[in-house]
């Protein structure tokens, strides 16, 4: 201990340590999660796409497209921080490098946010209102178009954000995702939007309408004195509750335990596809 007090580096030996005991840590357990979860997503979007039936079923349109922006996610965000895992520092080490990374982390993030939202309020409209969507016309505007415009105004919105800000990025390249948050974050609208639009209305508005899609289901059977039989009810109601918690929005501003685990939804993500798709289940 004598030692420690007499040379004032120690605690910085310890701390950067430490730094790099966790970091490693972090790339084993990445590792881990992404290297299945990447064969499962390429697994039950291969069947989505290459079975017509399951193609072409409308609810399993916002799955494709959640599994397609999440794959790209595992492919391209998650191998860049294992790199920084691995090395301590980012590689390149370039200012578009950064931007492009913060493009994918949180405009991805968002986008299947969104789509989550979407999906969980269409499924009220597959289930109870199938005349909304009986003709091409209908569907075109109630299924098609709403999808689009997601992901087109997430895309957008991030594109000015990060890439032509009204704010000066800095960027520290011996930090994780190039120092974290971009710089507008610290502007009015484009917080306000993200973390008011983005997170908390859209992941209150998905447990709301999770729960009252169950609960709709339940009454829509005790109307027509049908017996609820529970063990019919298991699957949706696991597609429901599995929803809610791949959510990847969950803990995402929290640092920095949580902001690590919000990521294991990107992992966890193809699997719950996978339980609530029974047909390629059974494959």
């Amino acid at each position: 201990m004598a030692l420690e007090y007499e040379n004032g580096s120690s605690y910085a030996n310890v701390s950067i340590q430490d730094h790099e005991i966790g970091r490693t840590i972090r790339f084993w357990l990445f590792l881990g999660f992404d290297l299945p979860s990447v064969v499962c997503s390429i697994f039950v979007l291969y069947h989505l796409l290459h079975k017509q039936v399951l193609r072409q079923a409308l609810y399993n349109h916002s799955s494709i497209l959640m599994l397609s922006f999440n794959l790209i996610y595992q492919l391209v965000d998650i191998p860049w921080h294992l790199q920084y895992f691995y090395t301590g520092i980012i590689r390149p080490a370039t200012p578009i490098f950064c931007l492009i990374w913060w493009f994918i982390d949180w405009g991805f993030f968002f986008i299947n946010v969104s789509l989550l939202l979407w999906t969980v309020i269409e499924r009220h409209i597959l289930f109870f209102h199938t005349t909304l969507i009986a003709t091409w016309q209908k569907r075109l505007f109630i299924h098609y178009l709403p999808l689009a415009m997601i992901v087109l105004i997430i895309m957008v919105f991030y594109i000015i954000a990060i890439f032509v800000p009204p704010c000066q990025n800095t960027y520290d390249y011996t930090l994780d995702l190039c120092g974290m948050f971009p710089c507008y974050e610290s502007v009015l609208f484009f917080a306000t939007v993200e973390q008011i639009g983005f997170a908390f209305i859209a992941m209150s508005l998905i447990a709301i309408f999770s729960i009252s899609l169950l609960m709709r289901v339940i009454w829509q059977k005790y109307k027509m004195h049908r017996q609820i039989q529970w063990r019919k009810q298991r699957k949706l109601t696991l597609n429901v509750i599995s929803q809610d918690y791949s959510d990847p929005g969950f803990g995402k501003e929290l640092e920095p335990i949580l902001f690590f685990l919000s990521y294991f939804p990107v992992f966890l993500l193809p699997f719950i596809c996978l339980t609530t798709l029974p047909r390629i289940w059974r494959e």
